[in-house]
């Protein structure tokens, strides 16, 4: 994508945290991660709300740790607002 496109937004929502993704272009700011999913005391146990990137990459790393249990009406009430947002920002 990134030989077509001069940004790429990668948006993760399956309960696990995206961390390969995040890694991969951590250091970057023409790929933007986004991860919701489950944290705490759970597989792989990385995506602190607290990692934002480093670098170059720094802020183009969203993570959004969920705890056990969120409906999926409870869940789009988070996800729209805050993937609009990147939308705006970003303008992938």
């Amino acid at each position: 994508l990134l030989k077509y496109h001069a940004r790429v937004l990668y948006i993760d929502i399956d309960i696990h945290h995206g961390d390969g993704v995040e890694e991969a272009f951590y250091f970057t700011d023409r790929v933007m991660t986004c991860s919701f999913h489950k944290y705490g005391d759970f597989f792989p146990g990385t995506g602190d709300i607290a990692d934002i990137g480093d670098g170059n990459g720094k802020y183009y790393t969203v993570n959004f740790p969920l705890k056990d249990g969120i409906g999926d009406e409870d869940f789009l009430q988070i996800f729209k607002p805050i993937i609009q947002k990147i939308m705006d920002v970003y303008n992938p």
